[in-house]
């Protein structure tokens, strides 16, 4: 029997602690193991619990999400902290991702797609909620020309180029082997070889380095859904 899924908490709201408390005892697999007020305790809490998946919202007293985020993962580099939160700015979205967050989701996703979400941290994907990537696509389009470095052409193959338009519709990496009839694992292959040949680890890092060389288009998504 597997052992369940170790979360640790983080919401200045504890009518939001508790609605995680209660969603997550009703959803097997899954334990609570931790919880914190504030970005001090999250820090506390990590150190103490070692959770598998860190659900962090940004903004709260004494230490926000990011720092305390940046916090955790330059401590721990192991460690999967994904936000969870309202605010879905670019300002914010940004802040996190550099900071470390392994993801970035929005409070009103639905369990669902917090589930599936948690799922993809832990498999070592990005979940980003579909306005989250459309913010980020705007980031990069919104780029002023003149000031925007545009990166040598890394050499991409046309499996790796197809690869990334998928990657731009918010597929998983087991979606994106169902579409490219090939498997989970060798989805991970291939981006790790596009990683290597962008210079570039992080997946929206990549995407982003896409949609700059022209490889994605970031007009053919639907705007309703981020696909």
């Amino acid at each position: 029997m597997n052992s369940p899924c170790r979360l640790l908490v983080v919401d200045d709201d504890p009518m939001v602690r508790e609605a995680y408390r209660i969603f997550f005892a009703r959803n097997a697999g899954y334990q609570v193991v931790g919880e914190a007020r504030d970005g001090n305790e999250a820090v506390q809490a990590w150190r103490t619990h070692r959770p598998d998946v860190t659900l962090m919202d940004l903004q709260m007293p004494e230490k926000s999400g990011v720092d305390a985020t940046r916090e955790i993962c330059g401590q721990w580099p192991e460690a999967c902290v994904v936000a969870l939160t309202t605010f879905g700015t670019r300002e914010y979205i940004v802040a996190a991702l550099r900071a470390g967050a392994s993801g970035y989701l929005l409070k009103d996703a639905g369990g669902p797609a917090l589930i599936a979400g948690i799922q993809q941290a832990l498999a070592g994907e990005m979940p980003l909620s579909a306005a989250v990537r459309r913010e980020l696509v705007s980031n990069v389009l919104d780029t002023p020309e003149p000031t925007r470095q545009m990166p040598p052409d890394p050499g991409l193959a046309p499996r790796e180029k197809e690869l990334l338009r998928w990657l731009a519709q918010g597929l998983t990496n087991q979606q994106i082997g169902a579409k490219m009839f090939v498997s989970e694992g060798t989805v991970k292959q291939y981006l790790s070889h596009i990683g290597d040949k962008m210079g570039l680890k992080s997946r929206t890092q990549i995407l982003v380095r896409a949609i700059q060389l022209g490889i994605v288009d970031p007009t053919e998504m639907d705007p309703v859904t981020g696909r």
